[in-house]
């Protein structure tokens, strides 16, 4: 198949070009990079979709991409420590393993677990995140019933070479920085960066024992090349090495306090994700196809005490092709009327590394399971231009699991007044299994279930979007509701110490409302704030764990008179919170509530020229003890100060 798919994408290419022509480029106004088979402009975009640009995460001093998720409309995280402890993010009340993470267009989440450890994400080198919410599967495939996180790097734009550095100090021994470099010419756009941040951590279990480090690097490059005014060829490279050291979980202990305790646990990852593109421009620019190939190999290790507790090795390789075409006859990108068709190919393999870990030789083997994905998307506007609709329908041709059909649609109508845009979406997910659940197994701890099922679910949302005071003022309401069915949960042994994964009979049940503002007020003074009700529930009507009821984040920035000095601050304020009660009796039968909490953070940098500036900030500034995660100690206030440089 994979010879015959590359065949037949091959063949489009090649005959696209005999009809292609030159084409000027054409600007569009801010677009969605991950909305569909060809971007689409945020003012015609049917979903709700959060944005956090480069300048965001400069202005914010932000250092991990977990912090910039944090209460975002509809997105919960839930980091068990400090910002580089293993961090999961749910999007509307769903699983963590239900958002699907993107990195210049691979996916990244872990093929184990099918959730992405964000604890492990530095934010250095980074274009722009963009959140998109509700089922995404019609597009992307598994993984996507919550929403999807799709990350862009930076590249070079500016012609000749350019570059960065930075540097950052702060609380318990914590040190950061990174660098990066960019060419470009008249055809060659070439991108390399490197990130790392060390630190000696603090206690996480709060019984004043060993503090609980970590030590994260990051490479990034990129390229493109065109090959004449029509064809261009790329790569992206991403390679990642983490360690963290974690304390003891103790399932079944007598109090909160002894639910985690200080012990001399370590995780080590090393990821590495790449691939190889090539696009053709045909048809006076009518026609757009493109060819990609990546690749990703995860090998992760946990230690206690130097022994070895799990050692295992996961890939991902997936091989597409992707045609779009004009129904217009303008250019694809400008298009009003757009038909798009994605043929992909996925593999992911499972492999257990350690025959001391297992209890049968036999799952020493490589486990692997595929699928054939075929997409049919069409996208146009009406009613000049104030009515875009967005359909899209797919087919999976599974091997280990029953074949899956997911669609979804959207809506985006501008009012004539010019200030109000309604917009509307509604569609299915699917969700496979991970590669642990099936496979998965720990001594005395887990074994994994090869007869579960794929989650579906379905679900829509409506919203409206109003500009006031001439669009100094914006604000944007979604209302949503979804339910999933056969959710995959945990079963434990008491008895045995064993945990297993099967799927529940009935359906969860997941509702809210999303609100965000932004206000200009043009003297050097901003203003943002985001707000989420959740209220979501397992097949039983009980409180799902770990997704907030209500949660609030403002922000607030001010450019001082002399243009160089940017003071800001935010504030996040989270209640209703639920865990599971692992101490004894419960033994996660029962739920408890965790306390409210108010974190507040203030940042400061002043540019000193174009190339230099100074950073300084202060996280948790009002040094607030909260729980994200019951029994896990959440950080205290922290300082840090950092130098930034261009040239």
């Amino acid at each position: 198949m994979k010879t015959s798919l590359l065949a037949f994408g091959a063949t489009l290419l090649a005959a696209g070009s005999a009809f292609a022509q030159d084409s000027e480029p054409f600007q569009l106004d801010e677009i969605i990079v991950g909305a569909g088979l060809t971007p689409v402009e945020a003012s015609r975009y049917g979903r709700a979709v959060s944005v956090v640009t480069a300048e965001d995460l400069e202005e914010r001093q932000i250092r991990h991409v977990a912090q910039a998720l944090r209460a975002l409309p509809g997105v919960s995280v839930s980091p068990s420590g400090g910002p580089a402890s293993s961090t999961v993010v749910r999007m509307r009340g769903t699983e963590s393993n239900h958002s699907l993470v993107l990195v210049d267009g691979i996916d990244v989440s872990d093929p184990t677990t099918g959730a992405f450890d964000f604890g492990d994400m530095l934010a250095d080198d980074i274009e722009r995140i963009e959140v998109l919410r509700g089922p995404q599967s019609s597009i992307y495939g598994s993984n996507a019933i919550g929403g999807v996180i799709n990350i862009v790097t930076r590249k070079a734009t500016e012609p000749g070479f350019h570059g960065s550095a930075n540097a950052e100090l702060g609380t318990e021994q914590t040190a950061g920085g990174g660098m990066a470099l960019r060419y470009s010419d008249e055809r060659t756009r070439l991108s390399f960066s490197a990130a790392r941040r060390v630190s000696e951590g603090y206690d996480v279990s709060g019984s004043d024992g060993e503090r609980d480090g970590y030590a994260k690097t990051a490479l990034n490059a990129r390229g493109e090349f065109d090959l004449n005014d029509m064809a261009m060829i790329g790569f992206s490279l991403r390679h990642t090495e983490n360690s963290s050291e974690y304390d003891a979980f103790n399932w079944g202990a007598a109090s909160r306090e002894d639910l985690v305790t200080d012990a001399d646990y370590e995780a080590d990852s090393t990821d590495t994700f790449g691939s190889v593109f090539a696009t053709l421009d045909a048809w006076d620019g009518r026609f757009r196809s493109e060819i990609t190939y990546s690749r990703g190999k995860l090998d992760s290790q946990d230690w206690l005490d130097g022994d070895a507790t799990a050692d295992y090795t996961t890939t991902r390789t997936r091989l597409s092709y992707r045609g779009s075409v004009s129904l217009d006859g303008a250019e694809v990108q400008s298009s009003a009327q757009v038909a798009s068709l994605l043929i992909e190919r996925k593999e992911e393999t499972f492999e257990n590394n350690d025959a001391d870990l297992v209890y049968d030789d036999a799952m020493l083997g490589e486990r692997s399971r595929e699928l054939i994905g075929y997409v049919l998307e069409y996208r146009g506007s009406f009613l000049d231009d104030a009515l875009t609709v967005q359909a899209t329908g797919r087919y999976d041709d599974n091997d280990a699991f029953e074949d899956a059909s997911t669609w979804s649609l959207g809506l985006s109508y501008a009012l004539p007044n010019g200030l109000t845009r309604l917009h509307a979406s509604a569609g299915t997910g699917v969700q496979n299994p991970t590669m642990y659940e099936q496979f998965g197994y720990n001594p005395g701890m887990w074994i994994g279930n090869e007869a579960l099922e794929p989650e579906k679910s379905r679900g829509w949302d409506v919203g409206i979007e109003q500009r006031f005071l001439n669009d100094a003022l914006v604000v944007d309401l979604t209302y949503f509701r979804s339910e999933v069915t056969d959710e995959i949960s945990t079963a434990y042994d008491v008895a045995t110490g064993i945990s297993t994964a099967y799927n529940e009979d009935g359906t969860s049940d997941r509702k809210g409302v999303e609100l965000s503002a932004d206000y200009t007020f043009g003297n050097g003074f901003t203003l943002g704030g985001d707000f989420t009700w959740l209220d979501a529930t397992d097949p039983d009507g009980g409180i799902e764990v770990r997704r907030p009821e209500r949660e609030l984040a403002l922000r607030a920035s001010y450019l001082l008179p002399n243009d160089q000095t940017l003071l800001g601050a935010d504030l996040r304020h989270v209640s209703g919170l639920w865990d599971f009660d692992y101490t004894t009796p419960s033994f996660g039968e029962d739920r408890v509530k965790l306390d409210d909490f108010t974190v507040v953070n203030v940042t400061a940098q002043h540019r000193f020229n174009d190339r230099v500036t100074l950073t300084a900030r202060i996280d948790n500034l009002l040094d607030e003890e909260y729980e994200e995660i019951y029994g896990y100690a959440a950080p205290g206030r922290k300082f840090y100060a950092g130098l930034k440089a261009s040239f």
